[in-house]
């Protein structure tokens, strides 16, 4: 009898480890999410030095976003924040090596919506992107590496541009509050909820062609 409770405490314990994990009961938020918003064809571009690829030409980059949260019956969405780390929070400050956008007041209707969503496309500052794997210019060497291990020659790959991807990560932090605090704007950081949701936003690549008259290209 004892071995089988030990048996059944240990598949108990198993089972909840591994269960999905849920929005407390307490949370005021039904959902939140960050999808790209419609098609991304303007690539970012990478250099070449005549030997590999070396650094991101390209300064800023316009990103496509559909943002939406809902809050549960009786709450509101108060704030929101979209952010390039996985630390982002509408309440925490972020260090300036990181891109953040606070979205309040009239960018939230004032607090009067259930239901908040927002087509937005910001240009962001390259330098200021989190790569999910590889960045644009690793992804560039890996494309090379990989047609030289085909046959193709150093020349022919670096004297015409290549294309691939790279995976920039996203944030979003949504806030919800009670109907009542939200139209007065009297919430706070102990009077409201938050909930997130994340993306690996997909932008194209270009691997720019070395100058032959600039670089000299070895095989």
């Amino acid at each position: 009898m004892k071995h089988s409770i030990k048996k059944l405490a240990a598949f108990g314990l198993i089972a909840a480890l591994s269960a999905p994990t849920y929005a407390n009961a307490a949370d005021w938020i039904e959902s939140v999410s960050i999808q790209k918003n419609g098609i991304d064809i303007i690539p970012i571009e990478v250099r070449s030095n005549g030997t590999q690829y070396t650094s991101i030409k390209t300064n800023s980059h316009r990103f496509i976003f559909k943002l939406r949260a809902r809050a549960k019956s009786g709450k509101r969405i108060v704030g929101a924040a979209l952010g390039t780390l996985a630390a982002t929070d509408y309440f925490e400050a972020q260090g300036n090596s990181a891109w953040i956008k606070r979205f309040k007041g009239r960018d939230v209707a004032n607090g009067t919506l259930r239901t908040w969503q927002l087509g937005y496309e910001p240009n962001i500052p390259v330098s200021k992107l989190n790569w999910v794997g590889k960045d644009p210019v690793a992804q560039c060497n890996a494309l090379l590496a990989n047609k030289r291990q085909q046959g193709s020659s150093r020349f022919s790959i670096l004297n015409t541009a290549q294309m691939t991807t790279a995976n920039a990560y996203f944030k979003l932090d949504a806030v919800a509050a009670r109907t009542r605090k939200a139209k007065n704007h009297s919430w706070n950081i102990n009077s409201s909820t938050q909930q997130a949701a994340s993306m690996n936003y997909q932008v194209q690549v270009t691997c720019l062609p070395s100058s032959t008259a600039a670089n000299k290209i070895s095989n």
